[in-house]
Parts: C-alpha cells; structure tokens; sequence
C-alpha cells in the first residue's frame, strides 16, 4: 500500500507541475538589439542554396507541387531559425508553378515597422517550373 499512495503522490505532482500556468512580466524591449536583427542577406543566400538543393533538376507536377510548397516553408523556416531572428515572427510564403513561357508577377503588401521588421525573397527556376520563397520577419515585443 505505501508504494502505490507514493505512486500516486507522484503522478499528482508531475500533474500539478505540468498544470501549473507560467506568468511572465512585460520585457518592454521595444527594438531588437543590433545581433537580434534579421539579417536579410543571409537568409538570401540560405534560402537559394536550399531552393537548388531540393529542386535541382525537378519537373512540375501539380499533384505534388502543395506538398513540396508546404515542406520547403517548413525547411526555409528552421532554417532561419538557424541563422537567428529572436524575438521575430516568421512568415514563409512558397509559391510553385509551371514554365509554360508566361510572365509572371507575385506582390505582397504589409503594414510594419520599418525599423524592426523585415523581408527576404529569394527564387528558383528551371525549364520546367518556377519557385519563389519569399520570407517576412516581424519583430515581436
């Protein structure tokens, strides 16, 4: 009986520990220290050797073409993450289509801070599709 009322105390407090709700107080850092800066040209740079890596020598497929858009945000994310932008909301946007000899125009528009927030765009192409990856960093307080 004591090891099973031990038992039991045990799970109560793991619970109780996983329950409890953490409160934080206000930093009220307003901007990001100069090495917290998204750093836009490294993300470039990061994002068009991942966008060679993964579609080099690829053809479009539509079936396939929102899987792949959904992986390569989820890749380009981390790898920002790698490169560094705390305390910044990540936004990644991978449109795929197919070469057919068209013109095509992709715009975005948004309303921030330009002081502390940021974007990077960053396109593949081949005779068959196209790839544009476009990123926006939004510093959050």
């Amino acid at each position: 009986r004591e090891a099973a009322s031990s038992q039991g105390e045990k799970m109560d407090d793991e619970s109780a520990q996983q329950n409890q709700i953490q409160v934080l107080e206000n930093t009220y850092i307003m901007k990001p220290q100069e090495h917290e800066k998204f750093r836009a040209n490294e993300v470039i740079k990061a994002v068009k050797a991942l966008l060679d890596e993964r579609l080099k020598g690829k053809r479009y497929d539509s079936n396939e073409s929102a899987q792949l858009s959904k992986e390569l945000c989820t890749e380009i994310k981390e790898k920002v993450k790698e490169i560094g932008a705390p305390r910044h909301k990540l936004v990644v946007q991978v449109t795929i289509g197919e070469v057919q000899g068209q013109g095509v125009r992709i715009a975005s528009r948004c309303l921030w801070d330009v002081e502390t927030d940021n974007h990077a765009s960053a396109y593949y192409t081949n005779p068959y599709l196209y790839c544009v990856a476009m990123v926006f960093a939004c510093y959050y307080e």
